[in-house]
């Protein structure tokens, strides 16, 4: 047991001398490392925050990929909702009526699917970022400045506006 105590015991450290330009030398070097250390960290920083932004944008870029397509299919929605409302009820018509609902249906479907939305418009408090006015309509059934008639449904594609709502808007009428 005293062997192990022994080999134990430590040895008394030796003075070390250094010249002080030798020390100056150390601590300049030291310094140099920490700035350098320092510089990587902010560099790791950096392409960190831009790996960030670039899935950010690549992530806006898919979710808006679609648009320039889905802006051209408006007009052709639009026509086949007003040809749907002008059909007139007839025995012949109405077959033909109930498939071209069908694919009314599922073309909503499909736009639903991509991210694409109507604009809440009829009834609605006339917003200026999501609603275009070509006329208003003097009425007291109405509080002012409510969405009373819909001329063109207006998109949104995943929370950005597409193509406003065109509207006519309430005004209270003159009490004279």
């Amino acid at each position: 047991m005293k062997d192990k105590q022994k080999k134990t015991k430590k040895e008394p450290k030796e003075n070390i001398s250094i010249q002080k330009s030798e020390f100056t030398a150390m601590v300049e070097k030291a310094r140099k490392s920490d700035e350098y250390y320092d510089k990587w960290l902010r560099l790791q920083a950096e392409v960190e925050n831009t790996r960030k932004r670039l899935n950010k944008e690549k992530e806006e870029f898919i979710k808006f990929a679609n648009e320039d397509i889905i802006m051209r299919l408006l007009p052709i929605i639009d026509n086949f909702d007003r040809a749907l409302a002008s059909i007139r009820h007839t025995e012949e018509s109405d077959a033909v009526l109930e498939g071209v609902k069908l694919v009314q249906k599922e073309l909503h479907s499909l736009f639903k699917d991509y991210g694409v939305e109507a604009v809440k418009s009829i009834g609605e408090k006339f917003d200026p970022h999501v609603h275009e006015a070509i006329a208003v309509v003097e009425t007291d059934d109405h509080q002012e400045d409510t969405v009373v008639e819909e001329i063109q449904t207006g998109y949104k594609l995943n929370g950005r506006l597409l193509r406003p709502s065109v509207v006519k808007v309430s005004k209270k009428k003159n009490q004279n």
